[in-house]
């Protein structure tokens, strides 16, 4: 963990860079890959509220998916419960970390943790990294004011040592991220290496005019069962909250934030909506986005995923002062 900065630092913080990264096209895999997600109905999972919960229910039925056989060969894999939530830790079984990663996983708030995320996590501990990956209560049983303090008692005990932590997640993980990154400011917490929000779901309204245009061209989120899902998450809270929707916080005197995001993908018009906060905050932030590519394609086994697992593998590094 890093000390917070003092008043006199905070100017040389500004500042907001928006890259676009990779290829204009997909590879052809990708471009198959891509198909066939639109001939599985993926985003069949979020369309329409009623469909959206009941898919949510079957898949939370069904819980976390844990860690693959390959994880476990590979890696040194414990669980512990923390703040009543099943907790897994996973970390090289002979390089000693360099840097710890609170990894938040997606899924909208309604969705448990999947296999694919376990390809994410080996990739992270190349660091070498300790990454942290909580199994938190979902929605609609639970929201983010049962939530969101389990998190930060996490993250005091994952803190506790010292080694440098970034704060990682994708989507609804993204938010909680961001959110808990806030909170530390708020709180005058251990201040965090990093934050690094993979897909970020930064507006819990969707209430932005491209998202509608966007939807059509993303093959994984519709926006009718996403706002659902925000509204069960914020529970007794406006969704606008920015407990919910952290875009509507307050960005000054953040940890440095980075911000992956495709542009297939109808949780991006956020992005934009950070990009300009930022611009008048006291924050640093990077925007790195990807043409053509799709929410979370990160974790998935496709060339472009495997090329930005890299780069999250290298920024942790930078984030960490390795």
């Amino acid at each position: 963990m890093q000390p917070a900065p003092t008043l006199g630092t905070l100017g040389a913080m500004r500042s907001v860079q928006w890259d676009v990264e990779g290829r204009d096209r997909p590879t052809p895999y990708t471009r198959v890959y891509v198909r066939g997600m639109w001939l599985n109905r993926d985003k069949q999972a979020f369309e329409g509220e009623q469909h959206t919960l009941d898919k949510a229910l079957t898949q939370q039925r069904s819980g976390n998916t844990p860690p693959t056989r390959l994880t476990r060969r590979r890696l040194d894999v414990r669980t512990a419960s923390v703040a009543g939530m099943p907790v897994r830790t996973a970390r090289p079984r002979t390089d000693a970390p360099v840097a710890r990663v609170l990894y938040l996983h997606g899924g909208g708030y309604v969705h448990p943790l999947t296999k694919d995320y376990w390809r994410l996590v080996r990739s992270l501990t190349s660091v070498p990294a300790e990454v942290v990956v909580p199994a938190y209560p979902l929605a609609p049983d639970a929201t983010v004011d049962d939530v969101l303090p389990r998190l930060m008692s996490l993250v005091s005990a994952v803190s506790a040592d010292g080694l440098p932590l970034v704060v990682m997640g994708d989507s609804a993980g993204g938010a909680l991220s961001l959110v808990i990154a806030q909170q530390l400011r708020d709180t005058r917490g251990a201040r965090p290496a990093g934050v690094v929000l993979l897909s970020p779901w930064l507006d819990a309204t969707l209430d932005e005019e491209q998202v509608r245009d966007l939807e059509a061209t993303d093959p994984m989120l519709a926006e009718s069962g996403l706002r659902a899902a925000g509204r069960w998450w914020a529970g007794d809270r406006s969704p606008a909250d920015p407990l919910v929707s952290p875009v509507n916080g307050w960005l000054d005197d953040l940890p440095p934030l980075d911000v992956y995001i495709g542009d297939r993908d109808i949780l991006r018009p956020a992005v934009d909506l950070l990009a300009d906060r930022a611009r008048t905050s006291e924050v640093a932030l990077h925007v790195h986005e990807h043409p053509a590519m799709f929410h979370v394609w990160m974790t998935r086994a496709i060339p472009e995923a495997a090329r930005t697992r890299h780069a999250l593998v290298e920024l942790v590094r930078r984030r960490a002062g390795a």
